[in-house]
């Protein structure tokens, strides 16, 4: 992994070392619900793909990993995509949870 940076809206953005993805993680721990999160990444317009209890794909603007403590993977090679999913992430689809 690189870098990581700490955002005042509640998260961590680091690039994965084969600098075409990154990942996104809530700076307090949690566990999530991921059917209930799925829901929400879905009516934003991503398409489910595959469903286990050990994480969730998407497929959309950006290729989407989900996983139980609300860790995010986003496929993508642009800082500024997955810093917009970043912030949907943790103020809409892991809101009330």
């Amino acid at each position: 992994m690189g870098d990581a940076e700490s955002f005042d809206e509640g998260f961590v953005l680091e690039m994965c070392s084969g600098q075409t993805s990154w990942q996104i993680e809530p700076s307090t721990p949690r566990t999530i619900d991921l059917d209930d999160v799925a829901e929400k990444i879905i009516a934003a317009g991503w398409e489910a793909k595959i469903q286990t209890r050990l994480c969730h794909i998407f497929e959309g603007e950006a290729k989407l990993t989900l996983f139980p403590s609300g860790k995010l993977m986003v496929k993508c090679e642009e800082k500024e995509m997955a810093l917009n999913i970043a912030r949907m992430h943790l103020s809409q689809w892991l809101a009330e949870e």
